[in-house]
């Protein structure tokens, strides 16, 4: 796999985690959920693919920037060209009252498995591996109130000898009951 791949698989780990986590937790509202997460790594080509993504973000003109944007927003998704130690991103998921009531984690898809590990009052623990894309991790998720929490998580690959670390935070906010016309999460 190569560096942007990995960044793309942690960007794509870090909101279906997100996202997994309000419905594992039985104390989360259901309604529309924003969730901003930011990465950072130990890997330098890894760095300077995100510095250079974030540099193309801010010099976009701004008539493409915000057909980007609108395209993103659309989907419930954007980015951001700020935030320290990589770039920061943010997405909304619509959690309805029976995915809340579950309190489980959605179904893996076929690259990847992920599970809880340990679970507190207002707290959750997972783990997740994705044998194909040799990439494994663990978070955990923190919960203030049915409407907030904030979380963590690492994920290490070994590739060509080296261990590739990137580690993200999470901040996750109820926005509202209504979810307008973002879709819920499957």
């Amino acid at each position: 796999m190569t560096t942007p791949n990995l960044f793309r698989c942690a960007a794509v780990l870090a909101f279906s985690l997100a996202a997994s986590a309000a419905l594992a937790n039985p104390s989360v509202a259901p309604g529309l959920w924003e969730y901003r997460s930011a990465m950072k790594t130990n890997d330098p080509a890894m760095q300077q693919a995100m510095a250079e993504a974030q540099k193309a973000l801010a010099s976009m003109p701004p008539e493409q920037r915000r057909q980007m944007e609108q395209m993103m927003a659309a989907q419930g998704m954007g980015i951001s060209a700020s935030g320290s130690g990589g770039p920061s991103t943010s997405f909304r998921v619509c959690i309805t009252p029976e995915q809340a009531a579950r309190q489980e984690l959605p179904p893996p898809d076929d690259k990847c498995t992920h599970r809880i590990t340990g679970r507190t009052a207002n707290s959750m623990k997972f783990a997740i591996e994705c044998p194909a894309e040799k990439t494994r991790g663990e978070g955990e998720m923190v919960f203030a109130n049915a409407r907030a929490y904030d979380g963590r998580f690492t994920m290490q690959q070994v590739q060509g000898g080296k261990t590739m670390k990137m580690e993200s935070t999470i901040v996750a906010r109820w926005v509202s009951a209504d979810c307008g016309s973002i879709k819920p999460a499957k």
